[in-house]
């Protein structure tokens, strides 16, 4: 029975509830989604007029969609009216929503580790973890279709996506705690992160075209939202039980004990 009790899905199980971890997964997931609509004003205002419109025609292929679903989506990748004169303001409201996104992932990650807060001594670490996660995005966007056209294969792609993902989420969650935790303690959740992360690109590569497809066709830009934000909510969700299962994995079932008692 003692062994039952330790054992680490029900540890996690725990941490998860006493950290609220599904409405974390759920407010990171509405902030990552947030984060899409200045993102896309910036791209859009600052990319060359000849590139604009091959982009986003890329992007609508690149997801397979119906003619409806890529009429849908096009509306959020056209360059907007009057974008020139919004892209300082956008720029602005990128930065708000990736620095809010972090701060909710750092809280995340301190919370399930047990650590005390460190307030405004945390914000630079944060920003830095901002940084290093717009480069993760940036590289993991390339990584995948490389390597797939280098060799031929797409399972070649997803695995160089999983084992760069778990390198770059390594010192992201080095920075997210604040430089607290060693770097072995921190290597089974950056593993678990990134090849989480890779399994959902791999899934989504299926599940997305099919889904803003069906909502499109439904709702048209509202249901295109509605697919993008589900599947933000299971990247969420990723997000913070890797934070818990590192965090346990780490402390094991009598430090937990300690530290509950």
């Amino acid at each position: 029975m003692r062994r039952y009790h330790d054992s680490l899905p029900l540890r996690v199980s725990r941490r998860m509830i006493m950290i609220g971890g599904y409405d974390r997964a759920l407010a990171l997931s509405a902030q990552a989604f947030v984060a899409l609509v200045p993102l896309l004003v910036v791209v859009s205002a600052v990319a060359p007029a000849a590139l604009q419109g091959p982009a986003g025609r890329a992007i609508l292929a690149g997801f397979g969609l119906s003619a409806a679903a890529a009429s849908a989506l096009s509306d959020l990748v056209d360059h907007p009216p009057g974008a020139d004169t919004l892209s300082v303001l956008g720029v602005v409201l990128l930065v708000l929503a990736v620095l809010g996104f972090t701060r909710s992932l750092q809280r995340t990650y301190v919370m399930a580790w047990r650590l005390p807060a460190r307030g405004i001594r945390g914000l630079g670490y944060g920003l830095l973890a901002a940084v290093a996660l717009i480069s993760e995005f940036a590289l993991l966007t390339l990584l995948g279709p490389v390597a797939t056209a280098l060799v031929g294969y797409r399972s070649a792609g997803i695995a160089v996506q999983a084992v760069g993902a778990t390198l770059l989420w390594w010192p992201v969650q080095y920075l997210l705690l604040g430089g607290r935790v060693g770097w072995r303690a921190l290597l089974p959740g950056a593993a678990l992160t990134g090849i989480g992360q890779a399994v959902v690109i791999l899934v989504s590569g299926v599940y997305l075209p099919i889904a803003i497809g069906h909502q499109a066709d439904r709702y048209g830009l509202v249901g295109v939202a509605i697919a993008l934000l589900s599947w933000l909510v299971v990247l969420g969700l990723l997000l913070v039980v890797s934070a818990v299962v590192s965090a346990e994995v780490a402390s094991g079932p009598l430090a937990a004990d300690e530290r509950d008692d």
